[in-house]
């Protein structure tokens, strides 16, 4: 599957609008819900919004030619701000990788490592729409949580983002 510049700067643009109609729900949410396990595959709402995070800030450094070559974890962030913070700076690398990528970048094999040390190779546009899926994925979970909590939670739909522009 091909993708285009236009169409990988609009998902990713997408991801991060996203992701800030989430926080919108996210920043009254009390501290202990936040935290608290909720029998979910990253525990709790900041569980799983630290893998989100550290899956964009991977990617991000894939896409870059310098992977970290680690995954953040719940100990990183111990409150919503720490994470907030580290989202901010993500996002805006984010933005600048988006503003310079290219047809020919995006069909182009683009080799990395996996944490697992494996060598893989695939074409970056596949990449970036893994990036953008399973980001949604998961930010699917946090509105679900959110919900079952008793919080109401903003609509992420791709159809808003459209509207909204």
């Amino acid at each position: 599957m091909s993708i285009t510049a236009g169409t990988a700067r609009d998902l990713l643009l997408y991801m991060l609008w996203a992701d800030r109609q989430m926080l919108k729900s996210v920043r009254p949410v009390d501290a202990e819900h936040l935290s608290r396990d909720a029998g979910v595959s990253f525990h709790s709402l900041l569980g799983t919004m630290t893998h989100m995070l550290g899956a964009q800030k991977l990617w991000l450094s894939r896409f870059l030619g310098h992977p970290d070559g680690y995954l953040l974890g719940p100990g990183d962030f111990p409150d919503l701000l720490s994470w907030i913070k580290a989202w901010e700076e993500t996002a805006s690398g984010v933005e600048a990788f988006l503003a310079g990528l290219t047809d020919e970048q995006l069909a182009a094999p683009h080799a990395w490592t996996s944490l697992a040390g494996a060598p893989a190779t695939r074409p970056l546009g596949q990449l970036v729409l893994h990036l953008v899926n399973h980001t949604t994925y998961h930010r699917g979970q946090v509105v679900s949580l959110l919900r079952q909590m008793g919080y109401p939670a903003a609509s992420t739909d791709l159809i808003r983002f459209y509207d909204e522009r």
